[in-house]
């Protein structure tokens, strides 16, 4: 397999692994599943999270199928990375590696949910568009726990600043340890 078809198909394995985890992170922060963004992106990569769902059950909003129809995508970008000889073959290696880049991988699009959740807050506060509503509730959600302790003041809302914190906290120690365990940051799509 040559470098350039490898990387193709890497790219599409990023792309499924991305709508694997919009969909994980749907059902975990429970969206409108009549927004028509999510229904297109479900019915695009649901298929082989529901015939895992047959198997595992989801736990109360975590759907584990999902995960681990990610982590198994990305296995799999690994391995062909083994077959053309960018890495080494060890299985328990590339599990684990396959599961620190979809966890990355979730951080990072959370990072960029908060932020859209920010300035769509400031720009398009009136706006319906399926993809403005969608990234407001699902940031709304984010934020939530945060406005819990931090209740806005005088109209000003410093849940962000607290989730941000607590993200980029998770997001280190998280870098930390797929770096250590020798995790390829330039195969890792989480990076």
């Amino acid at each position: 397999m040559s470098e350039a078809t490898f990387f193709l198909f890497k790219a599409l394995m990023d792309v499924f692994t991305l709508g694997v985890v919009f969909n994980f992170l749907f059902r975990l922060l429970k969206v409108d599943y009549y927004n028509p963004l999510v229904q297109g992106i479900i019915r695009a990569v649901d298929l082989p999270s529901q015939f895992l769902r047959g198997f595992i059950k989801p736990i109360r909003n975590i759907d584990l199928s999902s995960f681990i129809v990610a982590i198994f995508i990305q296995a799999g970008a690994f391995y062909l990375a083994a077959a053309t000889g960018s890495i080494e073959y060890e299985p328990v290696k590339i599990l684990m590696w396959s599961t620190y880049s979809v966890i990355l991988l979730m951080l990072k699009m959370i990072w960029w949910i908060l932020l859209g959740g920010i300035i769509l807050s400031f720009v398009a506060g009136t706006n319906f568009h399926p993809a403005i509503v969608l990234i407001r509730q699902m940031s709304d959600v984010l934020f939530k726990p945060f406005r819990i302790f931090l209740p806005p003041m005088g109209g000003l809302d410093f849940s962000p600043i607290f989730a941000f914190i607590a993200l980029n906290f998770v997001q280190a120690v998280f870098v930390e340890f797929a770096v250590d365990s020798g995790l390829p940051v330039w195969l890792s799509v989480g990076f």
